[in-house]
């Protein structure tokens, strides 16, 4: 494997407006999470269980139904689990799908999970379609379960829903493009934070806010603005907290907030409630900038019937996992198999980690 010390392969020749993480610059490629010809494997959240194994809840559907199956009748969520941190990861059961919705008329194709422990529960955040909206209206819900293992149930007096675009004109989120989605989650101060994604009225201008609770199972009031202030697309955010500050990593799909094409960016706050750009940096680059050589990639993309959505090798849904407080380890599903495989699978990266921005490439 090359090692760049200075940047990244990716940002040769590129001006980027975000300094590096050491993150970006120390991360290091170790192979697929979960690999499955069967299955596209999406969404990857992992967490440490108290069995000291590494438990994951992901999306997944049939290699039969292509890319666009997530929002299908057999798009599911489910539990896998490793011995450690780099795999491989085996399934253990099917945590949710569209027969188990307390109202599949209006719930469906359960999607985008976030694993959580808060107040001695695990916390399972999801996505779900409306069918009986016209478009799609995604919401975000939330299960809860003492154990990884279950038995899970839908939070709240809402059949699980926890955030929804709203109905109030005066409301920024209000005739949201595609409704509220890709949830992460805080406990601040003793209060509850659902962060969502929401695009009104265009879903590519989409932006991030918060609901906020003093109890886990809601209800929730979301916040009267949006929180961060990228200007490009962004989506797929994970929070956590380190040294008591707060971050969210999310995707920068087009490059429009960090310069590099399909970067992934960590937003820092002092109080969770607001993320800037002046203060986030680059989280890490697409898959090729640590995987193998170009040499090797360029014959990977000669591959028959290769997985390719987006040909640089962006990475999607990041999620690291903690170890003594802090990120050591980052999944994220790439847009190109670089197994050769026709089907999505999520990838493990090494990184280490520390406050102090490193310098900008050129």
């Amino acid at each position: 494997q090359e090692v760049w010390q200075d940047s990244l392969r990716s940002s040769r020749g590129v001006s980027l407006t975000m300094p590096y993480s050491d993150m970006a610059l120390s991360a290091r490629f170790i192979g697929p999470a979960v690999s499955d010809k069967d299955w596209y494997i999406w969404c990857f959240s992992p967490i440490w269980g108290k069995d000291g194994k590494v438990h994951a809840f992901c999306s997944r559907w049939p290699a039969a139904e292509g890319m666009e199956g997530w929002t299908g009748a057999n798009a599911e969520i489910a539990h896998y689990v490793a011995d450690r941190p780099e795999g491989p990861f085996r399934y253990v059961a099917t945590v949710m799908k569209t027969s188990m919705f307390p109202d599949p008329a209006t719930m469906s194709a359960p999607h985008n999970p976030r694993l959580e422990y808060v107040d001695g529960k695990y916390v399972l955040l999801y996505i779900c379609q409306n069918p009986s909206k016209e478009g799609t209206k995604q919401r975000v819900g939330m299960m809860v379960a003492d154990n990884l293992e279950g038995p899970w149930r839908f939070a709240g007096d809402r059949g699980g829903i926890m955030v929804e675009a709203s109905d109030d004109p005066g409301h920024w989120t209000y005739q949201a493009a595609i409704g509220a989605d890709n949830p992460a989650f805080l406990k601040i101060e003793g209060k509850y934070y659902i962060y969502y994604k929401c695009g009104t009225p265009e879903h590519m201008k989409a932006k991030y806010g918060y609901a906020v609770s003093d109890k886990l199972e809601g209800p929730y009031e979301m916040c009267d603005a949006p929180i961060t202030d990228n200007v490009s697309y962004l989506e797929d955010a994970q929070a956590f907290s380190v040294d008591g500050k707060y971050y969210l990593l999310t995707t920068d799909n087009l490059g429009g907030n960090s310069g590099g094409w399909g970067y992934l960016i960590l937003w820092e706050s002092e109080d969770g409630k607001s993320f800037r750009r002046a203060d986030a940096q680059i989280a890490m680059g697409t898959v090729f900038d640590y995987w193998k050589t170009p040499a090797d990639r360029e014959e990977l993309m000669k591959t028959p019937g290769l997985f390719v959505r987006c040909a640089s090798g962006k990475l999607e849904r990041p999620a690291v996992l903690m170890k003594k407080g802090k990120p050591a380890y980052l999944y994220g599903v790439a847009d190109v198999n670089v197994n050769g495989g026709k089907v999505s699978e999520p990838y493990v990266f090494s990184v280490k980690w520390k406050v102090s921005k490193c310098k900008s490439g050129r």
